[in-house]
């Protein structure tokens, strides 16, 4: 089964601040970090229900899942989401060092 995935206005927020920043250092790596997550999202679409619960889930009380994926400089990024029935619904990228998410800071569909 696919699943839908759909990217939230704070996740696309957090995409174009993260794309900005490493753009601002190395193009090149902004572009190799989009083709990493477009490799990820695609990978999420396929089969969300294998990641794990983000650690944030239990305080905000809902099913937040997480994927985790690396850069060459072995920096991580975290893609939160949810899944609703067959859509997976991306609520924030967050990048190395960023705290945890906290109540308010996801949209939720």
């Amino acid at each position: 089964m696919t699943f839908r995935v759909v990217i939230s206005h704070r996740a696309k927020v957090d995409l174009y601040n993260i794309v900005s920043w490493i753009k601002s250092r190395s193009p090149k790596g902004a572009n190799t970090w989009v083709n990493a997550l477009e490799r990820n999202l695609e990978q999420l679409s396929e089969s969300p229900d294998s990641n794990p619960r983000a650690v944030e889930a239990d305080d905000l009380e809902i099913d937040l899942r997480q994927r985790l994926f690396k850069t060459r400089r072995g920096n991580t990024y975290r893609l939160l989401f949810i899944m609703r029935d067959t859509t997976v619904y991306v609520l924030a990228i967050r990048g190395t060092g960023q705290d945890l998410a906290g109540p308010g800071e996801l949209e939720l569909p």
